[in-house]
């Protein structure tokens, strides 16, 4: 390590833009207050809510305002004070003081993204509390370093629930302000899903609207807190149907053409697609060529594979810690909302 250390910039190019009314006015108001306060953001909640994307986007944004630098950063519980603020390291046989990524933003009045900081030790955490303070300080040895009037920095967690995540110290969480980000509106999602779908699939995305609707409308009656699915979920199930779809099958399945079952399976779907209660719907809802597109889909995929692709990017068949799936009863009500 030397003077031509490289430090983790954070490349505004790089930042996908937010989508959704919701998400548009949680980062103004973030802004507001990093643009006006010296004051840490802390933003919290359930895993794939659009916690770093946000701090992403807010980082993006001070940063062109204020033409200073952004950076990000990961927490782990390996990291210490030396390796991420400011700390001695043998260099070349003797001790030398090197800046880490924190110190180094502090010096050039940058803002830094601090990501998965519940995901490390009390002890980390506690190194931050003089940085965070009014006079942002951070020293070792006889090196003492102030930070730039426009030093800022985002912390980012997903709650202490999910595994490998810590509970805040108290003289850390009494210097930050906190925002508790919930999954997004509906709408929101939808518009987020289709935007990661198409950021991510090779192929042009062929899946009709109202196929994304009706997989976001069932993630979200799936996901609780032990089963946190997101819009990441979602685009997935989407980007895998997009490569499964055929798209010269028009005949609808017999699985909507039952005289038993058709009518029941096509107030489900029309429920799902237009966001409204089965009792509620009108005979206009039913109708609708959005609910012909959407089975015309599933059938030309086939009813099965359709159900078998959404279970796959649901994380139905993986063993991943802290899903309660283990009981059959719990696993066949999560597969029987799908189709």
């Amino acid at each position: 390590m030397d003077n031509k250390t490289i430090y983790a910039t954070l490349d505004p190019s790089k930042v996908p833009e937010l989508v959704g009314e919701d998400v548009a006015r949680r980062l103004a108001s973030c802004l507001n207050i990093i643009n006006n306060t010296v004051w840490p953001l802390y933003l919290s909640g359930p895993s794939g809510a659009g916690k770093t994307l946000m701090a992403m986007n807010i980082a993006k944004q001070y940063s062109q305002i204020h033409s200073v630098p952004a950076y990000y950063v990961q927490l782990s519980p390996e990291m210490t004070k030396t390796s991420l603020i400011l700390g001695l390291r043998l260099i070349d046989g003797s001790l030398k003081v090197v800046d880490g990524v924190v110190a180094h933003s502090m010096q050039t009045g940058g803002i830094i993204v601090v990501d998965e900081a519940a995901h490390t030790t009390h002890e980390l955490l506690l190194m931050f509390n003089s940085i965070l303070d009014r006079t942002s300080v951070t020293s070792v040895g006889d090196r003492i370093i102030y930070a730039a009037d426009t030093f800022r920095i985002i912390f980012c967690s997903n709650d202490s629930s999910y595994a490998g995540n810590i509970r805040l110290p108290q003289s850390f969480a009494q210097r930050l302000v906190s925002f508790h980000f919930d999954y997004p509106s509906f709408e929101s999602e939808f518009l987020i899903t289709r935007q990661i779908a198409t950021d991510e699939c090779k192929l042009p995305l062929t899946v009709p609207d109202s196929v994304t609707r009706y997989i976001v409308a069932t993630i979200r009656m799936i996901r609780s807190n032990q089963y946190p699915l997101s819009a990441r979920n979602a685009a997935i199930i989407l980007v895998l149907l997009n490569l499964a779809h055929n798209n010269h099958s028009q005949e609808l399945s017999s699985y909507f053409t039952n005289k038993d079952t058709a009518e029941a399976k096509r107030k489900s779907a029309a429920s799902r697609i237009f966001q409204r209660d089965i009792e509620i719907l009108t005979m206009e809802d039913l109708l609708d060529e959005s609910v012909n597109e959407f089975q015309r889909f599933v059938s030309s995929v086939g009813v099965n594979e359709f159900r078998q692709t959404f279970l796959s990017g649901a994380m139905y068949y993986l063993d991943v810690d802290g899903l309660e799936l283990n009981q059959d009863t719990v696993r066949n009500t999560i597969a029987n909302l799908v189709i």
